[in-house]
Protein backbone atom coordinates (compact mmCIF):
# COMPACT_ATOMS: atom_id res chain seq x y z
CA UNK A 1 0.00 0.00 0.00
CA UNK A 2 1.45 3.50 -1.10
CA UNK A 3 2.46 6.10 1.85
CA UNK A 4 2.65 9.44 0.97
CA UNK A 5 2.87 12.71 1.91
CA UNK A 6 3.71 16.35 -0.05
CA UNK A 7 7.46 15.73 0.33
CA UNK A 8 7.44 11.53 0.22
CA UNK A 9 5.56 8.30 -0.94
CA UNK A 10 6.55 4.84 0.10
CA UNK A 11 5.60 1.65 -2.22
CA UNK A 12 5.91 -2.17 -1.33
CA UNK A 13 4.94 -4.52 -4.29
CA UNK A 14 5.55 -8.02 -4.66
CA UNK A 15 9.42 -8.75 -6.44
CA UNK A 16 6.96 -9.78 -9.73
CA UNK A 17 8.12 -7.70 -12.79
CA UNK A 18 3.63 -7.54 -13.58
CA UNK A 19 4.11 -5.38 -10.60
CA UNK A 20 6.92 -2.33 -11.70
CA UNK A 21 4.39 -0.59 -13.65
CA UNK A 22 3.15 0.47 -10.30
CA UNK A 23 6.65 1.65 -9.56
CA UNK A 24 6.32 3.69 -13.16
CA UNK A 25 3.31 5.02 -12.26
CA UNK A 26 4.31 6.46 -8.70
CA UNK A 27 7.65 8.38 -9.88
CA UNK A 28 5.68 10.05 -12.97
CA UNK A 29 2.92 11.08 -10.90
CA UNK A 30 5.40 12.64 -8.12
CA UNK A 31 7.38 14.21 -11.19
CA UNK A 32 4.46 15.60 -12.66
CA UNK A 33 3.94 18.05 -9.68
CA UNK A 34 7.54 19.36 -10.11
CA UNK A 35 9.25 20.93 -13.23
CA UNK A 36 9.89 18.41 -14.84
CA UNK A 37 9.99 18.11 -18.76
CA UNK A 38 7.98 15.33 -20.41
CA UNK A 39 11.73 13.67 -21.10
CA UNK A 40 12.61 13.87 -17.50
CA UNK A 41 9.31 12.32 -16.55
CA UNK A 42 9.93 9.45 -19.05
CA UNK A 43 13.84 9.02 -17.93
CA UNK A 44 12.75 8.49 -14.58
CA UNK A 45 10.28 5.81 -15.21
CA UNK A 46 13.22 4.52 -17.33
CA UNK A 47 15.49 4.24 -14.69
CA UNK A 48 12.92 2.90 -12.04
CA UNK A 49 11.91 -0.07 -14.04
CA UNK A 50 15.33 -1.40 -14.83
CA UNK A 51 16.72 -0.81 -11.54
CA UNK A 52 13.89 -2.40 -9.58
CA UNK A 53 13.95 -4.92 -12.53
CA UNK A 54 17.79 -5.35 -11.65
CA UNK A 55 16.83 -5.68 -7.94
CA UNK A 56 14.32 -8.49 -8.32
CA UNK A 57 16.41 -10.33 -11.05
CA UNK A 58 16.23 -13.62 -9.67
CA UNK A 59 13.36 -13.11 -6.55
CA UNK A 60 10.91 -15.02 -5.35
CA UNK A 61 7.32 -13.22 -5.77
CA UNK A 62 6.73 -13.59 -2.60
CA UNK A 63 9.84 -11.34 -1.93
CA UNK A 64 8.71 -7.39 -1.37
CA UNK A 65 10.43 -4.67 -3.31
CA UNK A 66 10.41 -1.49 -0.94
CA UNK A 67 10.49 2.10 -2.83
CA UNK A 68 11.20 5.14 -1.54
CA UNK A 69 10.65 8.37 -3.39
CA UNK A 70 11.08 11.64 -2.04
CA UNK A 71 11.18 15.14 -3.24
CA UNK A 72 14.10 16.92 -3.48
CA UNK A 73 14.83 20.56 -3.74
CA UNK A 74 14.38 20.74 -7.59
CA UNK A 75 14.53 17.04 -8.12
CA UNK A 76 13.40 13.42 -6.88
CA UNK A 77 15.40 10.51 -5.09
CA UNK A 78 14.48 7.08 -5.18
CA UNK A 79 15.75 4.34 -3.34
CA UNK A 80 15.00 0.30 -4.05
CA UNK A 81 15.70 -2.50 -1.65
CA UNK A 82 15.00 -6.56 -1.60
CA UNK A 83 15.43 -7.71 2.00
CA UNK A 84 17.82 -11.09 2.04
CA UNK A 85 18.12 -10.84 -1.80
CA UNK A 86 22.24 -10.56 -1.64
CA UNK A 87 24.11 -8.71 -4.17
CA UNK A 88 22.81 -7.70 -7.23
CA UNK A 89 23.91 -9.40 -10.50
CA UNK A 90 25.83 -7.18 -12.97
CA UNK A 91 23.59 -5.35 -15.20
CA UNK A 92 23.21 -5.69 -18.88
CA UNK A 93 25.96 -3.29 -20.91
CA UNK A 94 22.81 -1.74 -22.89
CA UNK A 95 21.03 -1.34 -19.12
CA UNK A 96 24.04 0.13 -17.69
CA UNK A 97 24.56 2.80 -20.36
CA UNK A 98 21.26 3.36 -20.60
CA UNK A 99 20.92 4.54 -17.25
CA UNK A 100 24.24 6.11 -17.02
CA UNK A 101 21.57 8.57 -20.06
CA UNK A 102 19.04 9.19 -17.56
CA UNK A 103 20.26 8.16 -13.90
CA UNK A 104 23.42 9.79 -13.34
CA UNK A 105 25.27 8.17 -10.30
CA UNK A 106 22.71 5.46 -10.13
CA UNK A 107 24.04 3.07 -7.75
CA UNK A 108 23.13 -1.04 -7.19
CA UNK A 109 24.58 -3.04 -4.67
CA UNK A 110 24.28 -5.02 -1.44
CA UNK A 111 23.54 -3.56 1.65
CA UNK A 112 24.30 -6.25 4.09
CA UNK A 113 21.85 -9.04 2.91
CA UNK A 114 19.89 -6.55 0.69
CA UNK A 115 19.60 -5.71 -2.44
CA UNK A 116 19.65 -1.69 -3.18
CA UNK A 117 19.37 0.71 -5.68
CA UNK A 118 19.81 4.69 -5.49
CA UNK A 119 19.19 7.60 -7.89
CA UNK A 120 18.37 11.09 -8.08
CA UNK A 121 17.45 13.47 -10.56
CA UNK A 122 17.30 16.90 -11.06
CA UNK A 123 15.30 19.31 -13.48
CA UNK A 124 16.83 19.88 -16.64
CA UNK A 125 19.96 17.32 -15.61
CA UNK A 126 20.01 15.71 -18.73
CA UNK A 127 21.06 19.12 -20.21
CA UNK A 128 23.65 19.49 -17.48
Amino acid sequence: MPVASRHHAELRIPADPRMLRLARVNVAALASELPFTLQDIEDLRVAVDELSAALIDGCSPSDMLDLAFEVIDGGIEVNGRVAGAGAPTDLHPVAADLLGLVAEGHVLAADGPDRVFHFAKRTGSRDQ
